[in-house]
């Protein structure tokens, strides 16, 4: 514990992933402490941030009230700090995101696609409903909203997710990431939240020293692996509680105080 304390004084940036960490993902219950967290952060002159597989539009009203300093969505796709002014926008190249649609329709798999601040749906089912409603509600359809908008990551539904595999002129260029029964995130190879975090260092001229990471889930994998000190919820992944430095408590037993209490940084 001792090691994990003098790692913490270094500390000048941490960024929260939001569903099951910040807040509970299916019934949207968030710790009363979390704006005097915030604030107290602030008041230290450490930044925060969001890093989510979110898009901007999923980012909740709760969570923009806390005020962070930065915004790493989609997965690390699209960077913006609190002012709107974007750090880092990368989109998937146009002739991938078609392959992925001319792949999905032929394995009958349904999807959604992410722009930089939309979520739309190719079609809206019942398991659709099922696994997105609680994350960002009903989305409108658009089967062909890739083919005027930029798409920064796509999600997977079907009845058959865990049997999909990406065909040979995909599977060099994106990965598929579960995080539901029925869905799978659809990124960059190279693409993740630690990419997204990355430019946000290089940016402040902080070092990946200067950062702590709570998250839950394996799209927190890399952020993990990226450095600095990583703090996993109670009730997360086992292989996110297997990289984590330190393990806190539920979101609803104010996992995210207690760890910050217990680190010295609050």
């Amino acid at each position: 514990m001792e090691k994990l304390l003098n790692r913490a004084k270094d500390i000048k940036i941490i960024f929260f992933d939001i569903d099951d960490t910040l807040r509970v993902k299916d019934t949207g219950y968030m710790p009363a402490s979390m704006p005097q967290v915030f604030a107290a952060l602030r008041e230290k002159g450490i930044l925060t941030g969001i890093a989510t597989g979110r898009n901007l539009s999923g980012v909740v009203p709760e969570i923009r009230a806390l005020n962070p300093d930065i915004f790493v969505t989609a997965n690390g796709a699209y960077v913006v700090d609190c002012k709107g002014q974007v750090i880092y926008d990368k989109p998937l190249p146009e002739i991938v995101v078609t392959n992925l649609v001319t792949w999905l329709e032929g394995s009958d798999v349904d999807h959604v696609f992410y722009g930089s601040d939309q979520v739309v749906a190719s079609k809206w089912t019942n398991l659709m409903s099922n696994a997105i409603t609680p994350v960002y509600g009903k989305l409108p359809v658009d089967p062909d909203f890739y083919q005027t908008h930029a798409v920064y990551q796509m999600l997977t539904l079907s009845e058959h997710d865990e049997q999909l595999v990406l065909p040979e002129n995909l599977a060099d260029q994106v990965r598929m990431v579960r995080w539901h029964q029925h869905s799978s995130d659809i990124v960059p190879m190279t693409g993740s939240k630690a990419e997204g975090v990355r430019r946000v260092l290089d940016k402040l001229g902080l070092s990946v020293d200067n950062v702590m990471n709570f998250g839950d889930e394996l799209n927190d994998v890399e952020l993990f692996d990226l450095g600095g000190l990583s703090i996993a919820m109670k009730v997360s992944h086992p292989k996110i509680l297997e990289m984590a430095d330190y393990i806190t408590d539920t979101v609803e037993n104010d996992g995210i105080e207690k760890a910050l209490k217990a680190l010295n940084i609050l």
